[in-house]
Parts: C-alpha cells; sequence; structure tokens
C-alpha cells in the first residue's frame, strides 16, 4: 500500500433545527450547530469528522464558529501534507501549537481515523481493539422544565421502543423545583424506565445533602455532575456518603482529571465524552484509567448529529463495561440529518452503523441545504503548474 498523503482539510458549519426546546443549565436551544470536518487524501480517500458544542460556548468555551476558525487558520496547515497513519505526532505537533480547542481537535482526530479504516477496508472499531457489543442502550434527555410533558414524552419513547432510560438536564430552575419536578417524572415512570438527573455543576454541597436522599427515594438512579467542575473534593464526598450513583463529566476531560479522580474516589461513574477530550483517543485512555481505577464507564454525547454519534459508537462498542449504558441520543433530537443513513434505535438500543471507517456518508443534497455559506475555506497543498 502507498503511503497516504493528506490533500485537503475543509470545514463547513451546519445548522440542524431540533424537534423541540433543549433546555440546559445555563441557555436554551432550539437548533443545533456542528462543523463538518472533511480530509481528503491524495489518493481520493475522504474521512470524515465532526466537531460541536451543546448549543454554544457555554459549556467548555468553544463554539462552531471558534471551532472554524482554529481549524482553518491554526490546525489545518499542520495536517496538510502530512501522513493520517501518523496522528500521534500530527496532534502532538498540534498540541504544541495550538492550546486546549479540544472540540476543534476531536473533529480533527476523527476524520483522521475515518481515513485510517477506509484505507485499510476496516471499521473504526476493529482498529481500537474489537467490539464486544453490537448496540448500546442510550438516555433520552428530558430538558422542557414541564414534568407532566416529559412524562409524555417518556412514554411516548417507551412506546415507539426507542428509549428506556431518561436523563433530565437540571439546573434552569430553581433547585427546589428542579428536585420536585424531577422526583415526579422518576414517580410517574417508575417500573417502566430508568430516570437519571443532571444539575450541569449548578449545586453547591448544601444543595446536594437534601437533594440526593429526595431523588433517591423518589427512585432517580444517577446524578451527574453536581458540583462545579473543579470541585472534587465535594463530588468525594457525596459519593462516599450517597445511595445514589454519582457520575463526573465536566470534571474528567482529560488523562491527568481521570487520574485525580481515582485518587480521590471522586465518583462512581465517568461519562466519556469524545469532544471534551480531543478525540477518540484521548478518551480511550481515560477510560483505561477509569476501568484500572474501578471506577466504571459511561458513554456521554455532546448532542452530535449521525455522523459524530457513529464515531462515539465505535468507541463504545469497544469498552467491556457499560454499566448504565449512554445517552448518544444527538440524531433524535434533530429534526434532519446530513447522513446518508441516520442513526438507528432498535429495541431501546443504538445500533452500530455497518461500513468502514466510522461508518457514516454524507447526504450531499441535505448538506447543501442545512450548511450555513457556500464559501468555506479549503486548505489544500498547492501544486505548480
Amino acid at each position: 500500500m502507498s503511503k497516504l498523503t493528506i490533500k485537503s482539510v475543509e470545514t463547513i458549519i451546519v445548522d440542524l433545527p431540533m424537534r423541540r426546546l433543549q433546555r440546559f443549565s445555563a441557555t436554551d436551544a432550539k437548533s443545533q450547530s456542528v462543523v463538518l470536518v472533511r480530509i481528503l487524501t491524495g489518493d481520493g480517500i475522504e474521512g470524515i469528522g465532526e466537531a460541536c458544542t451543546p448549543s454554544g460556548p457555554w459549556w467548555g468555551g468553544e463554539s462552531v464558529e471558534s471551532i472554524k476558525l482554529m481549524i482553518d487558520s491554526y490546525i489545518a496547515p499542520f495536517i496538510v501534507g502530512a501522513d493520517p497513519f501518523s496522528i500521534s505526532d500530527l496532534m502532538a505537533t498540534v498540541d504544541r501549537a495550538v492550546f486546549g480547542n479540544a472540540f476543534a481537535k476531536a473533529g480533527i482526530e476523527m476524520a483522521l481515523l475515518d481515513i485510517q479504516g477506509k484505507s485499510v477496508g476496516l471499521p473504526l472499531h476493529d482498529l481500537l481493539g474489537g467490539a464486544v457489543r453490537r448496540s448500546l442502550p442510550c438516555s433520552w434527555p428530558l430538558a422542557t422544565g414541564d414534568a407532566d410533558k416529559e412524562i409524555e414524552e417518556a412514554e411516548m419513547m417507551l412506546e415507539a421502543g426507542r428509549h428506556n432510560i431518561f436523563k433530565m438536564k437540571m439546573g434552569a430552575l430553581p433547585p427546589e423545583e428542579d428536585v420536585r419536578r424531577a422526583c415526579r417524572v422518576a414517580e410517574g415512570l417508575s417500573a417502566k424506565a430508568s430516570v437519571r438527573v443532571d444539575p450541569n455543576e449548578e449545586w453547591d454541597e448544601t444543595t446536594a445533602k437534601w437533594a440526593a436522599p429526595r431523588l433517591a427515594d423518589a427512585g432517580v438512579v444517577l446524578i451527574e455532575q453536581p458540583f462545579p467542575r473543579w470541585n472534587l473534593d465535594a463530588c468525594a464526598r457525596l459519593t462516599k456518603r450517597s445511595n445514589i450513583a454519582i457520575m463526573i463529566d465536566e470534571g474528567a476531560c482529560t488523562p491527568h482529571d481521570m487520574i485525580k479522580i481515582v485518587e480521590k474516589r471522586a465518583a462512581d461513574l465517568v461519562s466519556l465524552k469524545v469532544m471534551k477530550s480531543a478525540g477518540i483517543l484521548n478518551s480511550k485512555r481515560i477510560a483505561d484509567i477509569a476501568t484500572a481505577g474501578g471506577i466504571e464507564l459511561y458513554m456521554g454525547t455532546f448532542l452530535e448529529c449521525s455522523i459524530g454519534t457513529a464515531a462515539n459508537m465505535q468507541l463504545a462498542v469497544t469498552l467491556p463495561h457499560l454499566p448504565y449504558g449512554g445517552e448518544l441520543s444527538g440524531p433524535g433530537l434533530v429534526a434532519d440529518d446530513i447522513a446518508e443513513e441516520p442513526a438507528r434505535y432498535e429495541d431501546f438500543e443504538l445500533q452500530l452503523a455497518p461500513g468502514e471507517g466510522i461508518g457514516v456518508r454524507i447526504d450531499e443534497d441535505k448538506l447543501n441545504h442545512f450548511r450555513r455559506d457556500r464559501t468555506d475555506k479549503i486548505h489544500s497543498i498547492k501544486t505548480v503548474a
């Protein structure tokens, strides 16, 4: 096989409408924007990646606009002309030149891994050690703020056989109101579904002391990131005294974060997210540290469309133990997608997409319809006539 060389890097912002309002602790969203990354080799192999944030820069500081700018202006020049199989060296070079910007780096790495899989004719999970499952139970976000509407929405998902796990976004309402709402939903879905909550860093320890036992009594099985991401000590104290599972998300972005979490026994679970950790390979490193330290894994999401979801799933199917499943539910929230074959949910589980690389192809008509503009900059190898 001849050595591959990256010929061009293209980024495109895509704006996808959502089926309904999605409320986070810091913002409301009616649409989801992603950055499509297309990397082309000189041999004509195209790698596809997706970089997205949870509806803006509130979570980690990056936005789709900043992601596109950083890739176009500061990352792509290091990628063009390189060997896509030299990911470790390439990303180390990028890290020296560009601090942070994990979401942008994740989109680039995803496209490079897609090239690797396509070039050898294998799905990415085979390059990551092989699949131990073909599907994943995934939660559905309940984030309207209205308990009755959320119970009705959950019942529809149950009847359709799509989801029987539900995660409630909290933090946009006062804690007392939020806890009442979550308890009402958990009790309304009792014996039908698993309910979890995510305060998105909005609680203090006083709030958690009275909220956790009330939520546990109502049937809620897990609390995600109750405290600010820096406060691992508070998470450790809550984990030790609580009979409800505690999961860290925002506090576990790097392998170094994961080492500290293991040392402090700061959680029962950790949420893996390819975007926050600058890619699939770093996420796998975090998973290995967590597993070695006795902390369980969960496959999180930033509401990627079917492209990023397929890539996340390539990692998820290689993880030996996911006791609470995951939440790769972004494709179900958007009203339309840019993949030829959108993510498929059957029997309450997301199914692994077949195919080489990350297992997804672009629907060019839908891409042209939803792309933000048609003046996207393409970095490519310059040829002399």
